[in-house]
């Protein structure tokens, strides 16, 4: 039976975090696998900022599943890539502003890495025009390393709705 996207990454960090912290390995990335996995991670960023999502092409599995904060579900990086290429492209995200903090990356095992990143945007509008309050947005993508080349397996990103609960009294 298949994991969901959200039970295949709890059952990752819980296999990682269920061993005493003296017996998990210290290091089991090389310097060259998280070199890689930040390089696809910064490639979210880069399409962001110059509205191009080309750089992406080739960081997705090919039957990697996707979730946005706007409940959008892709699956298939192709189809991915294709969906972020029209959405960078839209008006209502061009005039934004984003501050990205830096991603962080740990290995769960030398072939399955999870890196997290977490961003603020301004000037973000819905497509009626009216400018949304300030996003900030945490991204977890779930890369795998086959065949020498790390792609991302699932990536989901999702907002902080902690504006939208109102204050306990």
């Amino acid at each position: 039976m298949k994991l969901t996207i959200l039970g295949l990454m709890a059952a990752l960090m819980s296999l990682a975090s269920a061993q005493p912290a003296s017996q998990q390995p210290k290091s089991v990335g090389s310097a060259e696998d998280e070199a890689a996995v930040r390089a696809i991670v910064l490639h979210w960023q880069q399409s962001w900022e110059s509205f191009d999502a080309a750089v992406l092409q080739g960081d997705y599995a090919d039957d990697a599943d996707w979730l946005n904060a706007f409940g959008v579900r892709i699956k298939g990086g192709a189809k991915i890539v294709q969906f972020v290429s029209k959405v960078v492209k839209r008006p209502n995200v061009q005039g934004r502003k984003t501050t990205w903090e830096e991603p962080v990356i740990r290995f769960v095992r030398p072939d399955v890495a999870l890196a997290t990143r977490d961003y603020r945007t301004i000037g973000h509008k819905t497509f009626n025009g009216t400018e949304m309050p300030q996003r900030s947005t945490h991204s977890t993508w779930l890369l795998t390393k086959d065949s020498g080349k790390w792609r991302i397996a699932s990536q989901v990103i999702s907002d902080d709705n902690a504006a939208a609960v109102p204050p306990t009294k």
